[in-house]
């Protein structure tokens, strides 16, 4: 009896605890990862930021949205009051209809840093200008100036350190400007020899306005005999001059002088028929220096960097010609003009971007004198839809020695399993014109020969890139008593390193191949013989 109260009992306080658990338990709750899901973090993150911006400013929005994986972060229906000192009655108020701020989170440090900012129907009151401005703006009739579009954007390059900067402003009932411009920072030490100002080698530079009304609205603020433009470019040039002779204390260059009269006879032009106006430098492919004394002053500017006057940009006048490319269907260009086509269709400059034709255009220069840079062309194009055939194709550029294809070989090999890298190497290897080894080590006595060869497979300067053939001559060059040879063995048993038990078990077996062919030539041909120092 006291058996069975016992068990009642229990029985009771399970139950009892089980109900009460369920009573406790209620609806799901969110778990860690949906509470520090990246998106929320960057949602917090962005109204930190904004909570902070509203200690100078009021600052308000309807929506906010986050694709922290995408990088982009978006606002909505924005309203800024900011706080000016000229600007009294508060009269100032900017709106933007959607701001986008975005960079290349969804592809972080490949190859550059992306960071940009578009802002869609942005609209300043006019009391947001100093009062000097905005009394000649609301005199030509503007109450409000009206952003169709502002675009800014940047992006560092890390191989070459250079950065490109865009610029675009969409001015309703105004103009549109578009600037461009890129260039690295270069040091320099100083007269101290400490570091200094640094200098910049420019590789860009254009700046391009196109008229959507903006002249027939400010030409209102010129009396009626300062409009002509005969006058205006009178006034204009013995302005420029006045200001690059430094009022006469230095004579201007005839470059300058060329500079003057183009921009002024653009400007003239400009006027009699509002239409698009330009300055840009005419620079080499690699662009110019610019010491620091250089860019102090703009007088040196012009003579640096080549600044013509114009009334498009230099890349409308370089649009490849309709004849051209009618003749790709026909076939009978020359390798010349297909690298030349492959070139532009691999940038998009002169004609629309189009990578995927340029292997097709290519296939003809591949058995000519120009098959190196044909291959080189063809790997670019297919990079980044077919790293295999693009890495066949780099081989034969390496072995050109066409310049980056060494890059592109280290390139394309991170985007392949390392037997498919090896299997391409073998077989480029037997179908090319590479020195086969009985050939190499026919009378060579000093084995630093072997080293070099196996140096110049392993990375492909000098010889087709094979690591099975580099570990070959390594391990023949550290047999005949090279000192280095060793240091460099390792190096190609490094590549194949931590990488994983297929391609651990891929090596074991590739190596065991190796050794023993390098055994069986070492014996064969009495190499021992052959480099033995007497």
């Amino acid at each position: 009896m006291k058996r069975f109260a016992r068990s009642a009992a229990v029985a009771a306080v399970t139950t009892v605890l089980a109900m009460s658990a369920q009573a406790q338990e209620g609806d799901p709750r969110p778990g860690y990862q949906e509470i520090l899901a990246p998106d929320r973090l960057a949602a917090f993150v962005a109204n930190t930021a904004i909570a902070a911006a509203r200690t100078q400013m009021e600052l308000e929005y309807d929506y906010l949205s986050t694709d922290i994986l995408r990088g982009t972060i978006s606002l909505s229906g924005v309203t800024i009051r900011p706080n000016l000192p000229y600007d009294r009655a508060g009269q100032c108020e900017i709106t933007v209809e959607r701001a986008v701020l975005s960079s290349d989170l969804s592809e972080p440090f490949a190859a550059s840093t992306e960071v940009g900012l578009t802002m869609i129907g942005a609209r300043a009151a006019i009391a947001c200008l100093p009062q000097e401005a905005s009394l000649g703006l609301r005199t030509a009739g503007f109450n409000e100036i009206i952003f169709d579009r502002l675009t800014l954007a940047a992006d560092y390059a890390y191989g070459s350190g250079a950065t490109l900067i865009n610029v675009s402003a969409a001015v309703n009932r105004v103009g549109v400007l578009d600037v461009s411009a890129a260039g690295t920072i270069l040091p320099r030490l100083n007269q101290f020899g400490q570091p200094g100002d640094p200098a910049i080698r420019v590789t860009r530079a254009v700046a391009t306005l196109r008229d959507t009304g903006g002249w027939a609205a400010l030409s209102q603020l010129l009396p009626e005999n300062l409009r002509a433009p005969e006058t205006i470019r009178a006034l204009g040039t013995e302005g420029l001059t006045q200001a690059l002779s430094e009022n006469g204390a230095r004579a201007l260059s005839a470059i300058e002088r060329n500079f003057i009269d183009s921009l002024m006879a653009q400007v003239e032009a400009y006027i009699r028929d509002p239409g698009e106006i330009t300055v840009e430098a005419n620079l080499p492919p690699n662009g110019v220096i610019l010491e620091p004394d250089t860019y102090e002053k703009p007088q040196g500017l012009i003579s640096a960097l080549a600044l013509e006057a114009r009334a498009t940009p230099l890349a409308r006048s370089r649009l490849i010609d309709t004849a051209l490319l009618a003749r790709i269907e026909a076939g009978d260009l020359s390798a010349t003009e297909r690298l030349d086509l492959a070139q532009a269709l691999i940038s998009g400059t002169g004609v629309p971007l189009a990578t995927a034709l340029v292997p097709d255009l290519l296939a003809p220069a591949l058995d000519g004198d120009s098959a190196p840079e044909a291959a080189a062309m063809i790997a670019r194009a297919l990079s980044t839809t077919d790293p295999a055939g693009a890495y066949d194709h780099a081989l034969i550029a390496a072995a050109g020695e066409v310049p980056g294809a060494i890059s592109l070989l280290d390139a394309l090999e991170a985007r392949m399993t390392t037997p498919d890298v090896v299997a391409a190497q073998e077989a480029y290897l037997a179908q090319s014109a590479a020195t086969a080894p009985e050939a190499a080590l026919a009378g060579s006595t000093d084995p630093r020969d072997l080293r070099a060869l196996a140096l110049a497979h392993f990375t492909g300067l000098g010889a087709p890139r094979a690591y099975g053939r580099a570990y070959y001559y390594a391990l023949l060059a550290e047999a005949a008593g090279d000192i280095g040879a060793t240091t460099l063995r390792e190096e190609v048993e490094a590549r194949f390193g931590a990488r994983g038990p297929e391609v651990a078990a891929f090596w074991a077996g590739l190596q065991a191949e190796t050794q023993a062919a390098a055994l069986n030539d070492w014996i064969a041909g009495d190499l021992a013989s052959q480099f033995r120092a007497p």
